[in-house]
C-alpha cells in the first residue's frame, strides 16, 4: 500500500513541473546618486551644521569647485567621539580632508566636487567601522554579563552542595 501511495504522489508531482521562461532581479537603488551632504543628512547619527561651496574666481578655467560640510555626531555615535576622531586622525584619502575641531567636538569635511564619491565612500567606511565597534561592545557586554551570572550561579550551587 505504501508503494502505491508514494507512486501516486510522484505522479501528481510530475504533472506540476514547469520551466522558467525568464528570471528577473530587482535592481537595488544605487547609493551613488546621493551626494556626501545627502548621505550625512540621511544618517541618524549626524547633526549637520551647514555646508559651503565656492569656486576659484581667479582661475575660472580650472573649473574647480570646493565644498565643505560641517557636522557633529549625535546619538550612540556621540559617545564614540574619541574613537571616531582616532580613525580620522589615523589617515584619510589624499583627495579629501576631514578636520576635527576638538573644542566643540565637530568635524569639517573638505573636498573638491570632482572627489565627492571618494568623500562619500570614506564617510561610509568610517561610519561602518564605528558601528561595528559599537555592535562588538554590545555583544561583549552581554557575554561578560552572562559569564558573571554563570559564575554566581556556580558559586550559589557550590555553597548549597557544601552544606
Amino acid at each position: 500500500m505504501t508503494a502505491i501511495a508514494s507512486n501516486y504522489t510522484n505522479s501528481v508531482q510530475q504533472n506540476k513541473i514547469f520551466s522558467f521562461q525568464s528570471v528577473s532581479r530587482n535592481e537595488a537603488v544605487e547609493a551613488t546618486s546621493l551626494t556626501a551632504y545627502d548621505w550625512l543628512e540621511n544618517n541618524e547619527f549626524v547633526q549637520l551644521q551647514g555646508q559651503g561651496s565656492f569656486g576659484f574666481q581667479n582661475y575660472a578655467d580650472a573649473n574647480k569647485k570646493f565644498q565643505a560640510i560641517y557636522f557633529t555626531l549625535k546619538g550612540n555615535l556621540a559617545a564614540q567621539y574619541a574613537f571616531f576622531r582616532g580613525i580620522v586622525l589615523a589617515g584619510q584619502p589624499k583627495e579629501i580632508y576631514l578636520e576635527n575641531i576638538h573644542e566643540n567636538r565637530s568635524f569639517t569635511l573638505k573636498f573638491y566636487k570632482k572627489n565627492e564619491e571618494v568623500a562619500k565612500r570614506y564617510l561610509e567606511k568610517i561610519f561602518k567601522i564605528v558601528n561595528e565597534e559599537i555592535r562588538f561592545k554590545q555583544v561583549l557586554r552581554k557575554v561578560l554579563v552572562n559569564q558573571e551570572k554563570h559564575r554566581l550561579e556556580e558559586k550559589l550551587l557550590f555553597n548549597e552542595l557544601s552544606k
